[in-house]
């Protein structure tokens, strides 16, 4: 679904990602590990459009089996070919409700007229707000609809991003860091769901991860970073002995 093919960029002289490449068949969970500053984060920005690559190329498989070299495109194109994300630091709108945070990640179904701009093409809305109440309920956030967001606990708010991103009905999700900050027991939760996600939703994720023992337990091949580069691919067995992996997050 995915290939990464030697992606570099600087930020002021620094190398923040440097030559990195690797491919994702569809249908798989994709880990990537790494310490603070390895360019993890970097990597997801570039996938999403928010950064361009000074080199290197990224390649999307479409839904009809065309291949779409995606570098360097808007984020709002790239959302169209149905990649979505989710970020380290949550970002939803505190004062809206949980309902209508999820809506926003319906914007791209709602018809480019004046009327569904202003709320009125009731259709759209209708049909919207039915994709958004079934995400609801499979990520069981009924009893937080119309709580607004800034009132709601860390994993909550954490699922509700995460709701906001499968309204995209995305092929390809991108996961920041989706268990950092919960408990054991939130973290069991989530990961619970990014398993439904992948194998009842058919939806391929690359998760972004700090702990390993987390990742280990969900993807199939895992990704180390440090310092903007690759230095191990392989299965959770395989990178969880890796001496360079070892060396990166324990020192000497």
């Amino acid at each position: 679904m995915l290939k990464v093919d030697r992606i570099t960029i600087t930020f002021g002289g620094i190398t923040a990602v440097n030559d990195v490449s690797f491919y994702l068949p569809e249908g798989e969970i994709l880990g990537i590990i790494g310490p603070n500053g390895s360019g993890k984060t970097t990597l997801f920005n570039i996938i999403t459009g928010i950064y361009r690559p000074i080199s290197g190329k990224i390649f999307l498989t479409l839904e009809d089996g065309k291949v779409r070299d995606i570098t360097g495109l808007k984020p709002h194109r790239i959302a169209r070919l149905k990649v979505a994300r989710t970020f380290q630091n949550i970002k939803l709108f505190g004062y809206l409700t949980v309902i209508d945070n999820i809506l926003l990640g319906r914007n791209l179904y709602y018809s480019k007229n004046i009327l569904s701009v202003l709320g009125f093409e009731a259709k759209d809305y209708k049909n919207n707000r039915e994709k958004s109440e079934e995400i609801i309920d499979f990520l069981d956030l009924k009893a937080y609809r119309y709580s607004l967001a800034k009132d709601i606990p860390l994993g909550i708010r954490k699922k509700v991003e995460l709701a906001r991103a499968l309204a995209q009905q995305p092929r390809l999700l991108l996961l920041d860091e989706p268990t950092s900050g919960l408990t054991y027991e939130e973290k069991s939760e989530f990961l619970y769901y990014i398993k439904e996600i992948n194998e009842k939703l058919g939806i391929t994720l690359i998760i972004i991860e700090h702990d390993v023992k987390v990742i280990s337990s969900i993807a199939k091949k895992i990704i180390a970073l440090n310092d903007g580069k690759k230095i191990a691919e392989g299965t959770p067995d395989e990178i969880l002995k890796n001496p360079e992996v070892i060396k990166s997050y324990l020192g000497e």
